[in-house]
């Protein structure tokens, strides 16, 4: 499960690192389309899935622990960046971007953390859940956002 994890981590970075510039090739939902704190959420959500569903067919043990153990770090991963940007940039009274990159691989440690911990109070039926309710308020938001600093590129 370390070496798992470890890998994990390099190849999510990566894809949340490419997929930062996705847009201008491909305008698809799944990659930021703007600056917003909202559109960077996506650097998570979608290439822990990617990684997440291309190594499954791998993956020796429970395969449904694994599943909502992804789940459980993809929130938590959204919410320590969430949580750490807003409190940074509002203590220093601006967001400076090299912070803003460390936050986001920060971010992915610690959901590589959990994932490796397997700890999570999600059992897998509402893991399934709470994906699904999350892609389908990221493509929502996506083309509808709210008008509120969030959604503001």
């Amino acid at each position: 499960m370390k070496k798992y994890c470890i890998i994990g981590v390099l190849i999510v970075s990566v894809l949340g690192t490419l997929f930062h510039f996705g847009y201008t090739l491909l305008p698809i939902f799944i990659f930021p389309k703007n600056e917003s704190i909202f559109e960077h959420t996506k650097l998570i959500l979608f290439p822990f899935l990617l990684y997440l569903f291309a190594s499954l067919p791998f993956y020796k043990e429970n395969r449904e622990t694994l599943f909502s153990n992804f789940v459980f770090a993809i929130i938590c991963s959204i919410m320590f960046i969430i949580i750490f940007y807003y409190t940074y940039s509002g203590v220093l009274g601006k967001n400076i971007d090299f912070i803003n990159i460390v936050l986001y691989y920060l971010g992915v440690i610690f959901g590589f953390i959990i994932i490796y911990k397997k700890k999570t109070p999600l059992d897998f039926s509402n893991s399934i859940i709470f994906i699904i309710i999350l892609i389908i308020l990221t493509v929502t938001f996506t083309y509808y956002p709210l008008d509120i600093p969030f959604f503001a590129g």
